[in-house]
């Protein structure tokens, strides 16, 4: 019995060390292994995500501001072009349920007439914390929301995410967050 345990915790070993050899050899970290990318990845998720859910519900009523129940409560809805739109937000906004005064001006352009379209993004904005401490982050070019496998929110994201930190005037960091596919295989830079 103690053999048939053996080789079966050997074949589990095996087999566990190939597929991860399989998903990925050399590349930088994944962005859940670093705080840095922890938060960027609330950026790209809560922030650009979550604004576009709001931009898709103020299409579908007519509406030109979250008026709402909404974490984007009084966020602006301009539209500029055909399938495209600029959001503007100002006010305190939670990550992980530590909230900060956060703003940011974000252009959106809808891919497809889906009701829960595909979108190019683009965005510029702020965060202040606390002791001194803000950040600033912009998309590096556009950042693609895709909806491939999902009905609510995007399973598939493509772009660069640039976030620079501050203690005061100081600078401390400055960070990537590149997707390419899946947001779990997002790669996070940081020390740039």
């Amino acid at each position: 019995m103690k053999k048939i345990l053996y080789v079966f915790a050997a074949a589990v070993l095996a087999l566990s060390s190939c597929s991860k050899g399989a998903d990925i050899v050399g590349g930088y970290d994944y962005y859940e292994h670093t705080l840095g990318g922890q938060y960027m990845m609330h950026i790209a998720d809560d922030l650009v995500a979550g604004a576009l859910e709001n931009l898709e519900i103020a299409l579908e009523l007519g509406k030109t501001e979250v008026t709402w129940a909404s974490h984007f409560s009084g966020m602006t809805i301009q539209k500029a072009d055909e399938n495209v739109w600029h959001l503007s937000y100002e006010g305190p906004f939670a990550f992980d349920d530590k909230t900060y005064q956060t703003a940011f001006v974000m252009t959106a352009t809808k891919l497809n007439e889906e009701k829960h379209a595909d979108w190019d993004v683009t965005i510029t904005g702020s965060r202040t914390e606390r002791e001194g401490y803000r950040c600033t982050f912009e998309s590096l070019g556009a950042i693609t929301y895709k909806a491939l496998y999902t009905e609510q929110g995007w399973d598939m994201l493509y772009g660069r995410l640039s976030m620079l930190v501050f203690n005061k005037d100081t600078k401390k960091d400055g960070c990537m967050l590149t997707f390419d596919g899946a947001p779990s295989q997002a790669h996070f830079v940081r020390g740039l």
